[in-house]
């Protein structure tokens, strides 16, 4: 009987655990993909070579600048397998070399020899080796049983011989190189290291398996190069697939040369292509035509095309200049012979074609994003509020002619779209449209690459791209990304606008686009500036066209508008315009204001110079120009009110110095940018970077490496106005106040670094501010601000709600990843947006992968949830309806009664 009852009481307890617990499982697990994206990248391929375990290849294994060495599959371009080396400038990839089932690399002092199928690590080797200070470049050769080192140095070459095996240094020799500098071009070609030095019209060549190394040179002409010219181009290239050829090229003029210890024979003018690749024998060479792309074989030793072997292919659009070529040809089945070519373009964007066309692309360019944008998508026609886009002071008969002609443009563009060609009908059929909570926007993403594309931030689809070649980023590798007009403003299109500088010459160079569409706007939407820029900022007012102008600042201290339409808005607002700026390496921030400008000249007057110690300036934060205060002030434990000090023209301004005694300092500054006060200022010794700032309201949160105590810290900082408040309509940085305002301040420890951050941003304002935190284990943390208010007391003290006991470390809890299972390595920045929805945030994560969700802070107070039963309250709803007529029907006859007694 007890075996029985036991029994059954497991068997309860069983089906319990199935009906009650099991579901749990999957709580959240549906929730994965449908409101976020990940997309995985490599980087920029340095070196690419075909997988030789199988035929034909399945994998091309490439090695990036990111320090990435990753398969790709040959049949989609998916990644096989990453690994994700050191972040070092030390530890670069330096060789990649395919060796039957096995991948060896050299990076640093590392040998490490791969499983190309599997990705394990097979064998790693320590080379004993010590690094040389101002290594220029690097060259490394393998054989068999030896690793050859070759640092380049200003004026000399160190070579270094190590055992392969052990790793045991075996020879060290310097050779010197007195005509050696950072323009000098070198490569290593199998056996031999060759220099191009243009100023003295000579070829070196360096053998690197002679006891005493020395240099052989010959003059260019020998190899069929004549005078460059000025400011020539020099590339240096391997032919893949052979050991003992190399391509010069030297503005255009491209060389085959073979590589012997006797020096360089000329083979080939292969001028006019732009890569080359050597296969059995075979030479392939590319060319290119805008968009087509040719490859062609010739037999090397006859000199005879093989015409059957060529492929002439259409790269997809807004591709960049071909830069390498790599070929894999294979036997078919039938006993023909197929080819496939993995070609890197100059937009980081890499290509497989095979004899049928392109089998796939990558756009790589997203492992180098520097700037962000979202943008509002267009609503439908039915949704437009043609009052909101009137012009100021429109009288009644203009309101009505306004509206008149807008619903005529928008019935012509309506029409246009109809009749047009087949193609423009489909892309109208498919135009993004915005949602009705605008939680669908597109988020346009500008590249180091010079290449700008636009993102469905729904699915991480690519809709639209533009390759801007001449486009580089400014000084610090930024590009600033700004939107002069929204697509609110119907029938104006939409404006968006880049400012960086000119590849080669080094000045300002403007790109102007829709940032819908992704067309250029004007002639070719790129237009040179002429000049030096110092500074870009995008005016808050807008002209009559809705558009808001953009100041420009060059070398001369010259203030520029784009376009030149919005000066008069510019000079409308002068004596509320007001700029800082900052030389590089300098300790000095001076303030501007255009208030003596006039129509046609306008000049920038300096107002105050403020020199600050401690370092150079290594940042200067602002707050976001379109975030909103909910609330002015906190409300305390005796219900009074303790106000904010919301100052918008605050700047945070860091400086890092060193000196003898307290090793690395950090202060920051916080300035006042309109009257160049220093409201605060706080200084952190024996403290390193990196240093990562988030400025909003009344409050500052940065992180920093305690060097003394060898932990991360994050400080909190928060300035307040005290129980009285200043000015409650507007705030002015002029009207002086009689104290100081009151800045508290409290250190926190985290467990583990920082990559980046960032905080969350909402339409209104009214929902709870989280910080995103970019660790450095691969993870996106969002924490309540709460949990790092500097007013949190040490023991006991007012107990105000939402103030917890003051804890000096920060528990990290898994619940609290926004990136759940996802590791992100190398996260550059974070972005966030607001939506139509108060409680939601748009956060986009971008470095070498991207990653898209968004976030609700405050949890979706505003939505009802998912499972809302809309019929049992509207059923209720009707009920109460009802019982209110028939008791109304009810009192009105007892009424009438009572009246007649």
């Amino acid at each position: 009987m007890t075996e029985t009852m036991a029994g059954r009481t497991i068997l309860l307890g069983l089906i319990f655990f199935i009906v009650c617990v099991v579901p749990t499982f999957g709580l959240y697990e549906d929730q994965i993909g449908k409101f976020d994206w990940v997309q995985q990248y490599v980087g920029v391929v340095d070196h690419a070579v075909f997988d030789e375990s199988s035929v034909p290849a399945r994998r091309i294994i490439v090695a990036t600048a990111q320090n990435v060495l990753a398969a790709l599959s040959t049949k989609n371009g998916e990644i096989a397998w990453r690994h994700v080396l050191e972040n070092q400038d030390s530890a670069k990839i330096d060789l990649l070399a395919s060796e039957g089932q096995h991948v060896t690399t050299v990076a640093g002092n590392l040998l490490r020899s791969w499983d190309a199928i599997s990705a394990a690590l097979i064998e790693e080797i320590q080379l004993d080796h010590t690094p040389v200070a101002g290594v220029l470049q690097r060259a490394v050769r393998l054989t068999d049983s030896e690793v050859v080192l070759a640092e380049l140095v200003a004026g000399s070459i160190i070579v270094t011989t190590l055992d392969r095996s052990s790793g045991a240094a075996l020879d060290h020799a310097m050779v010197a190189a007195p005509w050696l500098n950072g323009d000098t071009k070198c490569i290593s070609i199998d056996k031999t290291l060759v220099c191009l030095e243009l100023s003295f019209g000579l070829v070196f060549t360096l053998p690197l398996t002679a006891a005493s190394p020395s240099f052989i040179s010959q003059p260019l002409a020998s190899i069929g190069l004549e005078d460059p010219g000025a400011n020539p181009q020099v590339t240096l290239q391997k032919v893949p697939g052979s050991t003992s050829h190399l391509v010069i090229q030297v503005t255009g003029v491209r060389k085959l040369v073979h590589v012997h210890e006797d020096g360089l024979h000329l083979v080939l003018d292969l001028s006019g292509t732009k890569a080359s690749s050597m296969t059995d024998g075979v030479l392939y060479t590319i060319t290119q035509t805008r968009r087509l792309v040719t490859i062609e074989a010739v037999e090397l030793e006859s000199g005879n095309e093989l015409g059957e072997q060529g492929v002439v292919v259409e790269l997809p659009f807004q591709s960049g200049t071909v830069l390498s070529l790599a070929v894999y040809r294979f036997e078919r089945r039938d006993g023909g012979m197929a080819l496939r070519a993995f070609v890197t373009c100059s937009d980081h964007a890499l290509h497989l074609i095979s004899s049928a066309g392109v089998v796939w692309s990558r756009e790589e360019a997203l492992a180098s994003v520097i700037a962000a944008e979202a943008v509002d998508l267009p609503v439908d026609g039915a949704n437009i509020n043609y009052h909101d886009q009137l012009p100021p002071r429109t009288g009644l008969v203009g309101s009505l002619i306004h509206r008149v002609r807008t619903q005529c443009s928008h019935i012509a563009h309506w029409f246009s779209s109809l009749v047009g060609s087949s193609d423009s009908f489909q892309a109208a059929l498919h135009t993004l449209k915005r949602d009705e909570l605008n939680l669908r926007k597109l988020l346009v993403v500008a590249t180091s690459s010079g290449k700008v594309l636009g993102i469905d931030s729904w699915s991480g689809d690519v809709v639209w791209s533009i390759y801007v070649a001449q486009l580089a980023p400014l000084h610090g590798n930024k590009l600033f990304l700004y939107t002069q007009r929204t697509s609110a403003h119907f029938p104006h299109e939409p404006q968006s606008v880049i400012v960086g500088r000119h590849k080669v010459t080094g000045e300002g160079l403007l790109v102007v686009f829709n940032p819908i569409s992704g067309t250029a706007i004007g002639d070719s939407g790129i237009i040179p500036l002429g000049y030096q820029l110092m500074q870009g900022l995008l005016m808050h007012h807008a002209d009559e066209q809705y558009l808001k102008p953009l100041l420009l600042v060059d070398k001369t201290l010259t203030p520029r508008i784009f376009p030149a339409s919005g000066e008069n808005v510019v000079l409308e607002h002068k004596d509320t315009i007001f700029l800082h700026l900052t030389q590089p390496g300098s300790s000095v921030l001076t303030g501007y204001s255009l208030r003596f400008s006039k129509p046609g000249a306008m000049t920038l007057t300096e107002v105050w110079t403020v020199s600050l110690g401690g370092g150079p300036i290594t940042g200067v934060y602002g707050k976001l120009a379109s975030e909103k205060v909910h609330s002015p002030g906190r409300v305390l434990a005796d219900r009074s009110v303790l106000y904010k000090y919301v100052n918008p023209n605050l700047a945070v301004v860091t400086t890092q110095g060193y000196d003898h005694v307290n090793k690395n300092t950090l202060t920051l500054y916080l300035v006042d940018t309109v009257t160049g006060a220093v409201i605060e200022s706080v200084s952190h010794k024996k403290v390193s970077g990196p240093v990562h700032i988030v400025h909003s309201e009344n409050w500052v949160v940065y992180t920093c490496f305690n060097d003394k105590y060898r932990r991360f810290e994050v400080t909190s900082l928060e300035l307040f106005e005290g129980l009285s408040q200043g000015n409650a309509t507007a705030f002015s940085s002029f009207g002086g106040r009689a104290t100081p305002p009151i800045l508290e301040r409290q250190a926190y420890i985290l467990p583990i670094g920082v990559q980046a951050t960032a905080h969350t941003t909402t339409e209104k304002g009214i929902t709870t501010k989280f910080i995103l935190f970019a660790l450095q284990s691969g993870n996106v943390l969002q924490m309540s601000k709460w949990l790092l208010d500097p007013r949190r007391p040490m023991t006991g003290g007012p107990r105000e709600e939402g103030l917890m006991p003051y804890m000096p470390e920060l528990r990290i809890s898994p619940h609290e990843m926004i990136t759940y299972n996802h590791t992100l390595p190398r996260i550059s920045a974070i972005f966030t947006a607001p939506t139509g929805l108060e409680s939601a945030c748009l956060v986009l994560v971008y470095g070498l992968d991207l990653f898209y969700t968004r976030l609700f802070p405050s949890k979706m107070f505003d939505v009802l949830k998912d499972d809302f039963d809309h019929y049992l309250i509207g059923g209720a709803v009707l009920a109460l309806l009802i019982a209110a007529l028939i008791t109304r029907k009810l009192a009105q006859k007892k009424a009438l009664k009572q009246s007649w007694k």
